[in-house]
């Protein structure tokens, strides 16, 4: 089922996040997942940013143009990660990142080239997978979500503000042409 999306800067993405112990009791939240990230055309999408403090994330690896190491039984083109443990490597890459939690930006973040993941799967196996560059800046960018951070939080402190500052007069500017038009529409 689709859920909305929360946007910065709404406090739940910056809460921590829950173990799962049992991963028959999250079925339901996987598919509003990867339900969720189909419909906003996203590339992955953790828990929390649907509102839900726990340590799940869904990741398409065709999005970063990998096969899928591990594919989902509900959507074989997501993976499913719960629990992960990353242990990041190799050299570093800026490459430019977008969420559907700060809608409407872009910012460039530095990022490790590989990344061991470890995971417990949908099935409650415990798993490891090696993700190359650009697999493994998508999982980094993830797994950050259930650490509380967004990818602005990996930028320079001014050159986050300003990114946070564009989203600002974007909103004012929207809420303001809502009301134009609701008094029109009287």
């Amino acid at each position: 089922m689709f859920r909305t999306v929360i946007e910065h800067p709404n406090k739940i993405l910056r809460e921590s996040n829950t173990k799962i112990e049992d991963v028959t009791q999250i079925q339901d939240l996987v598919k509003d997942l990867i339900d969720t990230c189909n419909v906003k055309m996203g590339a992955g999408l953790a828990a929390p940013q649907i509102g839900v403090n726990k340590q799940v994330v869904v990741i398409k690896p065709g999005a970063f143009g990998k096969e899928n190491p591990d594919p989902s039984s509900y959507n074989p083109d997501y993976m499913v990660i719960v629990n992960p443990e990353l242990e990041n490597t190799g050299g570093e890459i800026e490459w430019q990142e977008g969420c559907l939690s700060l809608p409407g930006i872009t910012g460039k973040v530095t990022r490790s080239e590989t990344t061991l993941i470890k995971y417990t799967s949908e099935d409650g196996e415990t798993k490891r997978l090696i993700a190359e560059w650009p697999l493994s800046g998508g999982l980094q960018h993830e797994c950050d979500h259930l650490d509380g951070k967004l990818f602005i939080h990996r930028m320079p402190k001014r050159k986050a503000a300003f990114l946070l500052d564009r989203i600002r007069r974007k909103k004012r500017k929207e809420r303001i042409k809502a009301k134009r038009a609701k008094r029109a529409s009287r």
